[in-house]
């Protein structure tokens, strides 16, 4: 299992990592490249109506879309290698369409939070890329004491196959955490969010 770390910027990153509809209007903005290594590409750019930034992150891995995939879709597993989360189940699943719970460590006196992802898996079968689009459904399972629920996201993670076996990964996110949390402090942590997600990923896929 990786390595958890406790703060404030942590609870920024699992809740940036795991809250993926939003009402707020997408922005047409061209994306500014703010990270690049390891093989990980980091961009960011504004969204309108909202003061927090969309994010992608951009990774080859040596493994294919399958492989990937069967990390991504476990929601058991995702405790085992998303940061700081202690808690993730599996709600419910019919064909393509799946709801995860998962609850996110915080310090005191911050509230824990805790998400209901709806997410939804298609393939392109001529291209063969699998994207995983996800929203936040708060009111799918009841809330609980002492946690708050996320309530606005929108997120997709891509594969797209390559030569070789190998994939190119594509995880983007935009989110209205709410809780209290400025958005400074945010998108202070916007950067870091897809590189520490595709890295995490990558050590996990490859064990």
């Amino acid at each position: 299992m990786l390595a958890r770390h406790v703060g404030t910027t942590t609870l920024i990153l699992t809740v940036l990592l795991c809250a993926t509809g939003s009402g707020v209007v997408w922005a047409a903005e061209e994306w500014s490249l703010d990270k690049q290594r390891d093989g990980i590409e980091v961009y960011t750019r504004p969204v309108a109506g909202s003061g927090i930034k969309e994010f992608k992150g951009i990774a080859e891995f040596e493994q294919n879309p399958e492989s990937i995939l069967l990390v991504l879709r476990d929601s058991d597993r995702f405790k085992t290698w998303f940061p700081n989360c202690p808690e993730s189940k599996l709600l419910d699943r019919e064909a393509n369409v799946s709801y995860q719970y998962s609850v996110m460590d915080a310090p005191w006196p911050v509230s824990d939070r805790d998400n209901v992802l709806r997410s939804e898996t298609s393939r392109d079968e001529s291209s063969g890329i699998v994207a995983i689009h996800i929203t936040a459904a708060p009111d799918y399972y009841p809330e609980q004491d002492g946690r708050v629920r996320v309530r606005q996201a929108k997120g997709t993670w891509q594969l797209e196959p390559l030569a070789g076996s190998r994939t190119r990964v594509t995880f983007s996110m935009h989110l209205e955490p709410g809780g209290g949390i400025p958005d400074w402090l945010i998108n202070a942590r916007v950067v870091e969010t897809p590189f520490e997600a595709l890295t995490n990923l990558r050590s996990s896929v490859g064990n």
